[in-house]
């Protein structure tokens, strides 16, 4: 074989490993955004609800005081 040869296919094989590796970090990346969200999303439901009893409560407390 020549040396060019072996240098091309090297070199190839390098710029398919990177692709993979490449794609492999996107792919996590975009997991770990999307859990990120989700994380977000279930605070904002916990602050929405926390805030809700809280009304709950006063009002509750008003009524029963009457």
């Amino acid at each position: 074989m020549k040396i060019g040869k072996i240098v091309g296919g090297v070199a190839v094989v390098a710029v398919v490993v990177g692709l993979v590796v490449l794609a492999v970090k996107l792919v996590s990346g975009a997991i770990g955004i999307l859990g990120s969200a989700v994380n977000a999303l279930l605070g904002v439901v916990v602050i929405v609800a926390l805030v809700a009893i809280v009304i709950w409560m006063f009002r509750y407390a008003a009524k029963c005081r009457k």
